[in-house]
């Protein structure tokens, strides 16, 4: 089965909207999950994979992680 994101559509840091743009859920420096727009994630995110995050595309769809 396809994964899908199906959640809120903001980025928790900077309140930008990610429709329609690749955006990141995962762990953050901070220490809690986040919602993040690839920007953010780059200073905020640990990164990719299992216990880390996923990477979904501009449709929702995951595409990696």
């Amino acid at each position: 089965m396809e994964k899908q994101w199906l959640g809120p559509k903001v980025c928790d840091f900077c309140r930008e909207s990610v429709v329609g743009k690749k955006f990141i859920d995962g762990k953050t420096t901070l220490g809690p999950w986040a919602l993040m727009c690839v920007e953010c994630s780059r200073e905020y995110g640990t990164g990719l994979g299992t216990g880390r995050g996923q990477l979904y595309g501009p449709d929702g769809k995951k595409i990696s992680g």
